[in-house]
């Protein structure tokens, strides 16, 4: 399972190595957030599942209990997912839309790797 934010920092890498995977023979899914439900080129192609996310930081008190409810609805969504898909391991490529099926793929002792290529590690 990929997971990734909806925006192209995000998306490239995880488009470059679904790529890779796939040319490996891997089965691949994505999971990402309304940003990303809509990805073109070869994210496009994977079976993609929509989970519920919200950021935190920059934002006002009232945003963020609701988008901290969000993210607990968008965890318990990714459960479900880790549940039906039964991956080997979940690939995290940053964005807050990551952050449930990261924290979901902990809590099942499923294997978990984050790609980071910045400089400086991002929030989530």
């Amino acid at each position: 399972v990929l997971s990734a934010g909806g925006t192209g920092g995000h998306v490239y890498p995880a488009e470059a190595l679904a790529m890779e995977l796939n040319n490996r023979g891997c089965r691949l899914a994505l999971v990402t957030d309304r940003r990303g439900s809509n990805l073109g080129g070869r994210l496009g192609e994977l079976d993609t599942y929509r989970v519920r996310s919200g950021g935190i930081s920059g934002k006002g008190l009232f945003a963020r209990i609701l988008n901290i409810g969000e993210i607990a609805i968008g965890v318990l969504q990714s459960c479900c997912l880790l549940g039906r898909l039964n991956p080997s391991v979940v690939i995290g490529f940053g964005g807050y839309a990551s952050l449930p099926m990261m924290l979901a793929a902990n809590f099942s002792s499923t294997a978990t790797a984050i790609h980071e290529q910045n400089a400086l590690l991002g929030r989530a």
